[in-house]
């Protein structure tokens, strides 16, 4: 049986750290931070910071729908990212309203 359970377990952990490959995901929050390279730092609902790297390809909304550009980001305001399949470059930024002070 203990011969079972460590390979089991081990064979877990590995599926578990590569859940997250070839999904999209969204995260919903507050960006923190703002990186030279456009990429930005992003502070989760859940209070998780998430590191968003950017591309060429990456669109920028605002919340209503209007095309906005990297520049409409800035510290406190609230955003939906959508990240592409990397798991780490975002396909479309919606850009919010500022966070209330």
């Amino acid at each position: 049986m203990r011969k079972l359970i460590l390979p089991s377990l081990a064979v877990l952990i590995a599926l578990n750290a590569f859940a997250h490959a070839g999904e999209v995901h969204t995260y919903m929050g507050t960006v923190t931070a703002l990186d030279n390279d456009g990429s930005f730092t992003l502070n989760k609902t859940d209070g998780n910071p998430v590191h968003v790297e950017v591309a060429t390809t990456t669109i920028y909304r605002h919340a209503d729908g209007r095309p906005a550009t990297r520049t409409d980001l800035e510290v406190g305001r609230r955003v939906v990212v959508t990240i592409a399949k990397d798991g780490k470059t975002a396909m479309v930024v919606k850009v919010g309203v500022a966070k209330s002070p």
